[in-house]
């Protein structure tokens, strides 16, 4: 019997905390491939017309939020994120529909430091996607203001403590080990007013073997170019990972 094609509410628990999501169920006769979607901080933009195009595409896609943000418990820590993401893939490996064989990380930018912090860790990750993401904290110069802003909408955290735990976190280049052989593709803006594509020269001599897609009218949020984005990142995945006829 086929798999057939759904969303479906999801609850699981990290550290004791119940997390709160969606899942995007691909239609297939056999297992999907399948990833996780990581939306960033706060996490005003979760990226879902990435997946309902995914799910278009063959792939089931879950989406969940992090502790302490969007009505999951606990309290908000950036060092708990690639926790809660190996904790929502050991809940995607119950499911039937879900190929353990072909799993993927897709986070936009602190979803992306998560995606490369997740991957590091766990070699079932076979491909990442990184969306404008955050990879070294060291670089960037952000306003007192934008982490209160951020706290504003998150749990059991103030911005001081955001900002801290921001700068404390190491570089993606640290995670270099870990990350090598994995196909990587990363997606920035030209016009990003947090991470400009200077942030990303290091990584990419880092690591050579990433794809850089760099879209010309890209904002932090892609704003102007969505379906550019959406294809970018569909096309890509498709040619690295192809599901089988479904």
């Amino acid at each position: 019997m086929p798999f057939s094609a759904g969303l479906d509410d999801v609850v699981f628990y990290s550290h004791g905390c119940k997390l709160l999501g969606g899942f995007y169920r691909a239609y297939g006769e056999t297992p999907r491939p399948t990833t996780i979607l990581l939306h960033g901080v706060p996490g005003v933009e979760q990226n879902l017309d990435i997946a309902y195009a995914l799910r278009d595409a063959g792939w089931n896609c879950l989406y969940f939020h992090y502790r302490g943000s969007w009505g999951s418990q606990g309290d908000y820590e950036f060092s708990n994120l690639a926790n809660d993401v190996q904790t929502a893939a050991e809940w995607l490996l119950e499911q039937d529909c879900v190929d353990s064989r072909r799993l993927a990380l897709i986070g936009g930018s602190m979803g992306g430091y998560a995606a490369f912090a997740a991957g590091a860790r766990e070699p079932r990750f076979n491909t990442l996607v990184a969306i404008c993401p955050l990879v070294d904290p060291a670089t960037t110069n952000l306003a007192q203001t934008i982490f209160d802003g951020w706290a504003e909408m998150l749990h059991g955290v103030t911005g001081e403590a955001l900002r801290e735990q921001w700068y404390a976190l190491p570089a993606v280049e640290s995670l270099a080990e870990g990350l090598a052989g994995r196909d990587i593709l990363l997606v920035s803006g030209d016009r990003d007013e947090l991470f400009p594509p200077s942030h990303y020269t290091s990584l990419v001599e880092r690591l050579p073997g990433i794809t850089w897609r760099r879209l010309a009218a890209g904002d932090h949020a892609f704003s102007l170019c969505r379906e550019l984005l959406v294809e970018t990142v569909v096309r890509w995945l498709q040619t690295i990972n192809p599901p089988q006829a479904h």
